[in-house]
């Protein structure tokens, strides 16, 4: 059996939806003891709670808070008898904690000078790297935890694996490259940002051409050219790389949400008593 903190670990790293199931508290006779933690994603349940009624109730609870979409924590306390009908009778106190998005899924066309530069930094950052380029040896040969390489012949055929949330950053080393990528992106009406790297002399132009494309003007003002932090200067790949990548700690900043704890007063108090014994256990 895979262990959940096995599953924790590659979920989180490849910023999948799950949830962490974990008994915090329990009285009388239960499945399993506090401190015992499964895994729920979409398709599949990792590692156990005792199973029976209480985990197949988990599964469907935990199902439920992922298609809602939104990352939040709940408690329930739940009576085997009463509740799941399972005759060992005792209390178990359930965490529930949801993780959508858990990392920014970022998709960088182009693996040249400000590319490569770009991706030292995204490799310190909590995003996950897509990195396309047509190219022959100018990606890495190997995935990485949080860096996917996709040597493509068009760049556009990638568009059905990107998440219409996800961030688009266009730098190849061809400007019918980057307009075909902005076209795909607005004709997919993607959702997540969009940059675009030149001049303004450049976004001028794209945008006359897309705007002649038939996009609305609401859509072509969503690619942002040129991208990055106004005013820094600088045109080394590394000065510009960096411009860019503050954008998108703003970016990824304002789109963080935090975990919302629902819980009722009696919960708490009983929570935050369970949460007392342990520390006084380890003292």
């Amino acid at each position: 059996m895979i262990r959940w903190s096995d599953a924790l670990a590659d979920y989180q790293r490849e910023g999948l939806p799950h949830v962490l199931v974990s008994v915090i508290n329990t009285e009388g006779s239960v499945p399993r003891n506090a401190g015992s933690k499964m895994i729920v994603a979409p398709e599949h349940a990792i590692d156990t709670i005792g199973g029976g009624n209480l985990e197949q109730h988990a599964i469907e609870f935990s199902r439920q808070l992922l298609a809602e979409g939104n990352a939040c924590q709940r408690i329930e306390k739940i009576p085997l008898a009463a509740a799941m009908g399972q005759c060992c009778g005792g209390h178990a106190t359930l965490l529930f904690e949801c993780f959508v998005n858990t990392s920014t899924q970022v998709w960088l066309f182009g693996a040249g000078h400000v590319g490569k530069a770009l991706s030292l930094i995204l490799s310190e950052l909590p995003v996950h790297l897509h990195w396309v380029d047509t190219r022959e040896g100018f990606l890495p040969q190997q995935n990485e935890p949080n860096r996917t390489p996709y040597r493509v012949q068009d760049p556009t055929e990638v568009f059905q694996k990107i998440p219409k949330q996800a961030v688009i950053l266009i730098m190849t080393h061809c400007h019918a490259q980057d307009y075909a990528i902005c076209t795909a992106a607005l004709a997919q009406q993607h959702e997540g940002f969009l940059g675009l790297i030149g001049s303004k002399t450049k976004a001028a132009r794209f945008r006359h051409r897309l705007q002649r494309a038939g996009f609305s003007s609401e859509q072509i003002h969503g690619i942002e050219c040129p991208i990055g932090i106004k005013g820094t200067g600088g045109k080394r790949p590394m000065e510009v790389a960096v411009s860019i990548a503050s954008r998108l700690i703003e970016v990824y900043s304002a789109q963080a949400n935090p975990l919302p704890l629902n819980i009722n007063t009696g919960d708490l108090h009983q929570l935050t008593d369970t949460l007392n014994e342990t520390a006084h256990d380890t003292q």
